[in-house]
């Protein structure tokens, strides 16, 4: 799966010493139409093993930094809302809120909603 991505739509992985994979991030188009072909939506696993360390802050840096060596104008996420910590480290990296999805999906058989955010890159 991940070899036929190719560089435009690149995915890192974070591994430990041992190599074990504590996290991983990819940028995958956001819309198939031409029009879109410079928009770029951000996506994210992260493990337990992870949390508070920078992991997240450093791919995130790097999928940005490789957004603009592609050319690209616009990196989009979506986030939880109660994810604080998630919320204000997008903030903390240029992201700005645009919307919110209600009810967008379930998490523990509750509807929850979703953060749509935006980083112009070429500013």
């Amino acid at each position: 799966m991940l070899a036929a991505r190719g560089p435009r739509h690149p995915w890192i992985l974070a591994e430990d010493a041992d190599g074990a994979v504590r996290a991983g991030a990819a940028s995958t188009p956001s819309n198939a139409r031409d029009a879109y072909r410079v928009r770029r939506r951000l996506s994210g696993l992260r493990g337990a093993r992870a949390r508070g360390q920078g992991v997240g802050r450093a791919m995130l840096e790097r999928l940005i930094e490789l957004g603009r060596e592609h050319g690209y104008h616009k990196l989009v996420l979506s986030a939880f809302p109660t994810n604080a910590a998630g919320m204000a480290l997008y903030e903390r990296l240029g992201f700005r809120t645009v919307g919110v999805y209600e009810e967008q999906g379930q998490l523990d058989g509750r509807w929850v909603d979703t953060i749509a955010m935006e980083k112009l890159l070429d500013r």
